[in-house]
């Protein structure tokens, strides 16, 4: 189940206990990225295959939250414009590892060299977070507010999952026409 892995537990399940804030919500969302690309970069082809959706998946709605949600009340709090312009880079360069992904065979050294890309953006990404940003917001705008924030982030993450698989989806299930049609020509059919 997408997002569940990134600590985005479902509506039910978020009501049931005190609600985390956006910060730790932020910190879990990075870990379970990278162990997903860890897992990739270990996986056999097959498992490449079948994790690079969810890792995809996950990595889009990630970014929408953070740049529509999480940074301007960010920026906002601090006063300061540079955090969205830095995360905006971050990710720019974390889907360019991912496009390199997805279009290179998955037993291949430039996937290996793409997703070895992508965990080391998001290495960095968590750590300028992590260990500046993060502690500043939680002095400059409390528990209280960093958990309503939460709220509003995990509200659209499940509809970013949802519509990002679908996306995903869509495309693959090109991809794969277009490689059997090519296979097929290939063999002297049409």
């Amino acid at each position: 189940m997408p997002g569940f892995a990134l600590g985005m537990p479902n509506a039910k399940h978020a009501r049931s206990g005190p609600p985390m804030k956006a910060t730790t919500l932020l910190e879990r969302q990075h870990r379970n990225l990278q162990q997903l690309c860890e897992a990739v970069e270990r996986g056999s082809a097959s498992v490449r295959r079948s994790l690079l959706p969810q890792l995809a998946s996950d990595l889009a709605a990630h970014v929408i939250v953070a740049e529509r949600v999480f940074y301007p009340a960010a920026c906002a709090a601090l006063r300061e414009q540079i955090w969205l312009a830095e995360c905006h880079s971050r990710h720019v360069q974390a889907k360019r590892s991912l496009d390199e992904a997805f279009e290179a065979p998955p037993d291949s050294s430039a996937f290996d060299r793409a997703i070895a890309e992508l965990r080391a953006v998001l290495e960095l990404h968590a750590e300028e977070e992590e260990e500046i940003l993060f502690p500043r917001l939680e002095r400059e705008l409390g528990a209280h507010a960093l958990r309503r924030l939460a709220s509003a982030m995990m509200e659209l993450y499940h509809a970013e999952v949802e519509a990002s698989s679908a996306r995903i989806a869509a495309f693959l299930h090109e991809r794969l026409d277009d490689s059997a049609r090519s296979s097929s020509r290939a063999r002297g059919g049409r």
